[in-house]
Parts: C-alpha cells; structure tokens; sequence
C-alpha cells in the first residue's frame, strides 16, 4: 500500500509540472505576469534579463536616434520626464528612478531598449502607487536624462569627462558608531556638521569641481565603501574629518590640530595635501599643532589609491577646545579652512 502511493505520489507531480511547463510555452505571458506577483504584496524583482536577455529587446545605435544612448525608457502618454523623481546614491552605485502610477506590468507594457553595459543590476517594484527602477552600476557614473517626447533616454558619464578635479569628503563615523564623545558633544555629528558646511563653500564655488560625500546624514558606511568611493573615482584628494580624543577618553590638557596621511604615497602627494590641511587649519582656528602624522594604520588612509588627508580638528577631551568644536562659527571656520586646503592643493598639483 505504501508503495502504492509513492508511485500515485510521483505520477501526480509528473502531470503537474509537464501541465505548468505547457501553459508557458504556449502562454509565456503567464511568466510575466508571475514574474512580478509575489502574493498580495508587489515585490522587487530583477529585471535584467529584458535588457539583454531577449534579443527582440535590443536595438543597434542607429534605431537610437541620431545620439547613441544607453538606455531608453518610454512613459505612458499622460506622463512627461517631470514627473520622474531621480536621485543617485554614489556610495552604492545606486540610481532610483520613481515615476507615480505605474503598475507591475509597466516594463511589459513599455519595453527596456538599450544595453546594458555598466549595469549590475537593474530591478523594477511597486511601491506607494509608485514605480521604482532601480539601477546598480559597476562604477561611480554621474546619471544623464535626455527626454524625447514619450521617451527618456539614460546614459551614464564617467565623472572625469564632466569635471576638472574630483573630490571626496568623508564625515567619520555615523550611525551607532559615534566615535568620541564628550560633555555632552558626539564626534559623529560634529564631523557631519563640518563638512555640511563644507558643501556650501563648494556648492558656491564656480570652479568645476566635482565633489561627493560618504554621507550626509546619520548612517555608518563601511570603512571599504568610504574609501572605495574615492577610488572607483579615482579622485584628485580624498579627505576625511575627525574630532580628535585622548587615547582614555578623559578630559585632558591635550589639544591641537592634526592631520594623518599615507606614507606609503611615494609621489608625497598625500603628505603635501595633509600639510595645507593642518597649515590652513593652525591659522583658521589659531589652534596649537600636533603636526602631521603617518597614518598608514588606519585602513581608509592604507587602502587609497588617491591622495588622502583624515584631519583631527581638535579635542573632544580638551574642554576649552571642546567648547570651540560645539560652536557653529568655529565649525564654519574648520569647514573653511579645509575647503581652502582643498583648492590649495588642486591648484598646486595642476588640476585646477
């Protein structure tokens, strides 16, 4: 009896799967339909196969238009390129594309045409009453959006062939990682305050520089996406900023302004770059100097392949320059000061 209904069992599982097999080869739609439906819930799926898994798809540059472009998305008739909301993630390669009222059949509907060279991975979700493209990239690209009509054409640029010089700015730690702390004062915040100071010299600044930031909020990114950044980059200076602590954490008479670099950087280009920071710094914020240290220990100084400078601003244990580092003019005066050895140190290499 038992061996009854193993054989009743197997042979049942048998017509099940010839039956499903059968419905998609002469219904294929039924797969993309399944492809998108997770249950009730729309879930996130990976759409590169309708890049380059079907040939039907891909087009040469000429049916492109007289512009080759990468990738071409095209919008339901009610809807123009303004009612895109796109932002770029640079730390994580990542590029979302949200557009209001799509459903999940969206890319069956509108097909992907283009190629799909520098994509990773590109995934497709409805989230909101909202259709969220997501794009991962293989390196850093700065997104370009030439709208068409219907269309919306997608190429992504490397950032050497956009700006003179490239820089990027590292606030240290973040998220459950707050660093040093005292009288009330967290390192995490005063690093993110610093350099989002920074951001509005650069911001006003008419050169063509192209900086980007490791975060701009509270979060801790990986110690290898921080510098990995400047390095897919291949950034002109990487620069990092730290408040500074005495080794105990106890308050201390130890103050001062100091920077790290990498020794190893046999074109000393990273210890020329750390010696504007600190000169700029001593005469900004009259601070005492603890001078320039080799740095080669810390992993995001070892592991750059681009000039880099990690500034220690001051003492978080010191109270009087504790009480410095809490004041918004002071900080502006850092963010300043290393601005100015940013510019400094371009000019003097020749990228400016």
């Amino acid at each position: 009896m038992q061996k009854k209904i193993e054989n009743y069992l197997i042979v049942s599982l048998l017509i099940v799967v010839v039956l499903v097999t059968s419905l998609i080869y002469f219904f294929p739609d039924l797969h993309n339909y399944a492809f998108f439906d997770n249950g009730k819930e729309k879930g996130v799926h990976s759409v590169m196969e309708l890049i380059h898994g079907d040939s039907s798809l891909l087009v040469s540059d000429e049916n492109l238009g007289e512009s080759a472009h990468q990738l071409r998305l095209e919008l339901p008739a009610n809807m123009s390129v303004d009612d895109l909301e796109i932002s770029q993630d640079y730390l994580y390669h990542t590029i979302t594309i949200s557009i209001p009222g799509l459903d999940e059949n969206y890319l069956y509907n509108y097909p992907l045409v283009g190629q799909s060279d520098h994509i990773e991975d590109f995934t497709f979700g409805v989230a909101d009453k909202h259709g969220i493209l997501q794009i991962i990239t293989d390196h850093v690209y700065e997104l370009q959006v030439t709208p068409e009509n219907q269309y919306v054409y997608l190429d992504f640029a490397d950032p050497h062939d956009i700006y003179d010089a490239i820089v990027v700015v590292d606030a240290g730690h973040g998220g459950k990682d707050g660093g040093c702390s005292g009288g009330g004062l967290i390192e995490k915040n005063l690093n993110l305050a610093i350099t989002e100071k920074m951001k509005t010299y650069f911001d006003a600044d008419e050169r063509n520089i192209g900086v980007y930031y490791t975060r701009q909020r509270d979060f801790n990114p990986t110690y290898e996406s921080r510098v990995g950044l400047a390095n897919d980059l291949r950034a002109d200076l990487f620069l990092s900023v730290h408040i500074n602590s005495t080794s105990s954490g106890r308050t201390s008479s130890i103050n001062g302004s100091e920077v790290m670099y990498r020794s190893s950087d046999e074109s000393g280009l990273s210890k020329a770059f750390a010696s504007h920071c600190l000169d700029s710094m001593l005469t900004a914020l009259e601070s005492n100097s603890k001078g320039l240290v080799a740095g080669d220990n810390i992993y995001i100084i070892r592991t750059s392949e681009v000039p880099v400078a990690l500034a220690e601003i001051g003492f978080i244990t010191n109270r009087e320059e504790r009480n410095k580092l809490g004041d918004a003019t002071y900080q502006d005066a850092a963010a300043k000061a290393l601005y100015e050895a940013v510019i400094t140190t371009l000019t003097e290499n020749g990228a400016l």
